[in-house]
């Protein structure tokens, strides 16, 4: 890794965890949509249950919905897949990259007191989450009430003393609707217990990444 600092020493910010954070703008109408479509789908299927407790989880077939605001959805989740891809090669992406939405989507949909457990999706290149809607907060409801936390992945990194950026024990996303993010497979995750009225509901994905020689 090159060195990005000035001075004597070579420093080097080794194993960086990239997380790509992008809110679509104009998102409104494509989110009315898709929480019309996901709310109907509750009164049908039963939830798969996995990491989601206390709410609903669909199926992992949501690519194959066949609506015009899922096909938006891809075509951001496309977009932002490729941004994060091109910042990880430092890049040198090009345009030789096929992203194969094999992995699956599914829907979380969340009420009071509805969270995820920990969790990672192991077996894939990039693994998401874009937020359709953030329910209402309740007034008394804690700072990280339906807030996403992901760990950091090195054993004892934050036992130095230091309390620099490179020393977090985690990093809290908050919800907003028409937010992205886009983190690798493997990064342990969990949601915490969202508090207050109405649906919370963002839809989770995996992806795989296909280069060209």
């Amino acid at each position: 890794m090159r060195n990005r600092y000035p001075g004597p020493g070579n420093v080097s910010l080794a194993f960086a965890t990239p997380i790509l954070q992008r809110v679509f703008e104009n998102a409104g109408p494509v989110n009315d949509g898709l929480t019309r479509i996901i709310l109907e789908r509750e009164k049908t299927m039963p939830s798969a249950g996995r990491s989601n407790v206390g709410g609903w989880h669909s199926n992992d077939d949501l690519f194959e919905w066949l609506h015009p605001e899922i096909a938006t959805f891809r075509g951001w989740l496309g977009e932002a897949v490729g941004e994060i891809t091109n910042v990880d090669l430092d890049g040198r992406l090009g345009g030789q990259m096929d992203v194969q939405m094999d992995g699956g989507a599914w829907v979380n949909l969340c009420r009071d007191g509805g969270y995820n457990k920990i969790h990672n999706h192991p077996g894939c290149s990039w693994s998401g989450v874009y937020y359709v809607s953030t329910g209402v907060r309740a007034p008394d409801a804690p700072p990280d009430a339906g807030c996403i936390e992901f760990l950091d992945p090195r054993m004892g990194a934050t036992e130095t003393g230091l309390n620099g950026p490179d020393a977090l024990p985690k990093l809290r996303v908050e919800a907003v609707a028409g937010l992205m993010v886009v983190f690798p497979s493997w990064l342990y995750h969990y949601v915490n217990p969202f508090r207050g009225s109405g649906e919370r509901i963002s839809i989770a994905f995996n992806v795989n990444l296909r280069f060209q020689a």
